[in-house]
């Protein structure tokens, strides 16, 4: 059995059959951190959580901010969340649109959509696994900097010690 993973995955999707479908396919791959909000204004109200990936639908109802609108809003309060858009239009110049704007997918509702997307989440969680690795080794490679100029510094004085 697969571990569970708590990856905090923020479903923003106005039909509430389709988010509910989509909440229990990524239960069943062990996605546990699921939270689903009906509209944008909800979802911006709720990113103090710090998602890690938000599954926004492009076209979220009347009188409601649109999937462009909250991804605006996401990339200003945290450049670090994944946003895939979820569309019934099958559009390559809003899909173009919408990675130009920051979103790192577009998947269109169809019967393949619910596997691209875990497939994506797969690949979302193999590259933050990476960024991870490659911050730690930053840090660490700038630590080792800092104990060889401290050791230098220490062989220097105690040298000049020596000397004297």
């Amino acid at each position: 059995m697969a571990k569970p993973d708590y990856t905090l995955i923020f479903i923003v999707e106005d039909d509430a059959a389709f988010a509910t479908v989509l909440m229990h396919a990524l239960e069943k791959k062990n996605f546990m951190n699921i939270r689903i909000f009906s509209n944008g204004e909800e979802c911006i109200k709720n990113l103090g959580q710090k998602p890690d990936v938000v599954l926004l639908d492009y076209m979220l109802g009347d009188g409601k901010k649109d999937g462009m609108d909250v991804l605006k809003v996401i990339r200003k309060h945290n450049e670090d969340t994944q946003v895939v858009f979820l569309t019934a239009v099958d559009d390559l110049e809003i899909a173009t649109q919408t990675i130009k704007l920051g979103a790192y997918d577009y998947v269109v509702k169809s019967e393949g959509a619910i596997e691209r997307i875990r497939n994506i989440l797969r690949r979302i969680k193999f590259e933050n696994h990476i960024k991870k690795e490659n911050r730690m080794l930053r840090r660490s490679r700038r630590i080792i900097i800092y104990i060889i100029l401290f050791l230098l510094f220490g062989i220097a004085v105690l040298g000049s010690l020596y000397w004297w």
